[in-house]
């Protein structure tokens, strides 16, 4: 083969080559680009928001309404001490004392009643005297170591240091004069009780006193030594008092 055959033949080739790569329009065709990824579609709605979860009240708990309150009970009423009082059925406080119970009578103790007397007590004693006097304070009756269940004194109390039941009496103020009798004719005792004999009307207080022991005192003391040996002793004091006139 000549070298001009062996190009011809090498044309040849090369043209059949081309015809056969290429397309019926002649031109090859780009290739499709790839199509984009398209975007993600939004949400049509908010997504919900999580539901919370409930508390185990789901509403503020109500307060309880309170119980009533319970009726408180009532304190033990306890029943008041009675006053200590003292009294006689001879004569009303501030009135007249009547005439037997002086020394223009019989000289007779007028009956005396009292009550009240206070929790504790150990003894009763009684003191007569005279506020009107010159100087105040004549000692009448002094009587002492009265039991403290005692309610009482009876009229015409005699004139003896000591008592059935166990009280006591004391020397009056007549003692600093002679014995003799009294302008009605009894005898004046100076020992216990001797009656009002005053020169114009005067006052007598029967002072009866509640006393937290048993005096240490002997019979026939002074009212002057039962003043002092009841000093811190002294529950309770009452007293009454009356009013003497002389009848001559």
């Amino acid at each position: 083969m000549t070298r001009l055959t062996a190009l011809c033949l090498l044309l040849v080739i090369l043209v059949l080559w081309g015809t056969a790569g290429c397309g019926s329009t002649g031109a090859p065709e780009a290739p499709t680009p790839a199509e984009e990824p398209t975007a993600m579609a939004e949400p049509t709605s908010q997504p919900e928001e999580p539901t919370s979860v409930p508390s185990t009240a789901t509403s503020p708990p109500s307060t309880p309404t309170p119980a009533p309150p319970a009726e408180e009970a009532p304190e033990p009423t306890s029943t008041p001490a009675p006053p200590f009082e003292i009294s006689s059925g001879a004569f009303e406080p501030g009135e007249e004392i009547p005439v037997e119970y002086s020394c223009d009578g019989a000289n007779l103790s007028p009956p005396l009643e009292w009550s009240g007397v206070p929790a504790g007590t150990q003894s009763l004693a009684l003191v007569l005297d005279d506020p009107d006097s010159e100087p105040p304070g004549f000692v009448h009756w002094v009587i002492y170591g009265i039991p403290p269940t005692s309610s009482g004194l009876p009229e015409g109390v005699p004139a003896e240091a000591t008592l059935p039941d166990g009280a006591l009496q004391g020397t009056n103020d007549f003692a600093q004069y002679p014995a003799g009798t009294f302008p009605g004719g009894a005898a004046i005792n100076q020992v216990g009780y001797d009656g009002p004999c005053p020169p114009s009307a005067h006052r007598y207080a029967f002072a009866l006193y509640a006393l937290d022991t048993v005096l240490d005192l002997q019979a026939l003391a002074t009212g002057t030594d039962l003043l002092q040996a009841m000093e811190g002793h002294v529950l309770g004091e009452v007293e009454l008092t009356g009013v003497y006139t002389p009848q001559r």
